[in-house]
């Protein structure tokens, strides 16, 4: 039957990105610039480094703060490779005074360098480009904040986009709203658990006997209960408010795919839909803090951040429902459609948790 390929091919399609079905990889680099003194302050996620230079010593599977300072020097050299700051010329990096760090966010533990650079030119825009991680996840990104009075600027360096010239007409507010919307809308795209969870949301509406306008509101309605939801957890976990353990905020949100699924087949969540959405909703949004969590920001750049990044995700919603919707009510065979689907959502959404709990254990 087509609709059994169809469901199948989602399974091949969705499966594969279990343990990163949101959590591209993800560093972040604070600069400071001086006249020809530039200081860059940088942070690599230890999971990021044992791939790339290893780090677990001891092989035990756990890498702990010695670990990573002892491979501090094969650490810095695969930073001073692949991330390039020039003003007039080459600014060479070197490891500053205070030496390396350790911290942690979100459960996701970092190495803290502190770098500093001289650049042949004092007055020279300062450019910067990086291809950090690039050969272990060519989707990685590097949050690039710029340091300001008050104010700060970021932009998001990844392979579509992996430089950027830091000058006074690009920065500001705006910019970082901007850069934000694009991040947000980036990430939703790039979440295989949040779009399968919205593809299980929608079902029910499109599959029930009755007119399509009700169809279409049930949606409405169900999105809009998510939206709110994941808006107040993200911004609650980036604002430190609270803040779970990212593999266990991982964990749940594959468990949300498979609960919902479930009570497309067999209803027994004592709620409506909107409110079951707004409910796993909050543990998304924690998800999508993920991303924002190592940034170092002043309160007014944050709030310009959080609502560029919500932007960003809503608008992605947004065209994941309107590009999805019109296939579904095509494929509309009554409870077929429902149950084939949520029945490869369960799939998918136990393979996910099976992966990303795994080392748990």
């Amino acid at each position: 039957m087509p609709l059994i390929r169809l469901m199948c091919l989602l399974v091949l399609v969705c499966a594969p990105h279990a343990a990163t079905a949101h959590e591209t990889t993800r560093s972040y680099l604070t600069l400071a610039r001086d006249q020809a003194l530039v200081t860059a302050d940088l942070r690599l996620a230890f999971r990021d480094i044992e791939v790339a230079v290893w780090l677990d010593a001891d092989l035990d599977g756990r890498i702990d703060g010695a670990e990573a300072v002892a491979r501090l020097p094969a650490v810095l050299a695969y930073a001073q490779a692949r991330l390039a700051l020039d003003a007039g010329g080459n600014c060479p990096l070197t490891l500053a005074a205070a030496g390396a760090g350790t911290s942690e966010t979100g459960g996701v533990a970092y190495l803290d360098l502190p770098l500093v650079a001289r650049c042949p030119d004092a007055a020279a825009p300062l450019s910067v480009r990086s291809t950090l991680f690039s050969d272990i996840d060519p989707d990685h990104r590097l949050f690039v904040t710029t340091a300001g009075p008050g104010a700060a600027t970021t932009a998001v360096l990844g392979p579509q986009d992996p430089a950027i010239t830091v000058a006074a007409e690009s920065a500001g507010a705006l910019a970082t709203f901007l850069a934000y919307v694009r991040t947000g809308a980036a990430h939703l795209a790039g979440g295989a658990d949040h779009i399968v969870f919205l593809l299980v949301l929608m079902l029910p509406a499109v599959t029930d006997a009755g007119p399509a306008r009700r169809a279409v509101l049930g949606v409405l309605l169900a999105a809009t209960g998510f939206t709110l939801a994941h808006a107040l957890t993200l911004t609650a976990a980036t604002l430190d408010v609270l803040r779970p353990r990212s593999d266990v905020i991982e964990v749940l949100i594959a468990l949300s795919v498979i609960l919902t699924a479930a009570d497309n087949i067999r209803p027994f969540l004592p709620a409506p839909r909107s409110a079951v959405a707004a409910f796993f909703g909050l543990i998304h949004g924690f998800g999508f803090a993920t991303v924002l969590g190592g940034l170092s920001l002043p309160p007014g750049s944050l709030v310009v951040a959080l609502l560029g990044f919500n932007l960003g995700i809503e608008l992605a919603q947004v065209a994941v429902i309107l590009l999805i919707l019109p296939p579904l009510f095509l494929l509309r065979a009554g409870n077929t459609l429902r149950w084939a689907g949520s029945t490869a959502a369960i799939a998918i959404g136990t393979y996910w948790v099976a992966q990303r709990a795994e080392a748990w254990f």
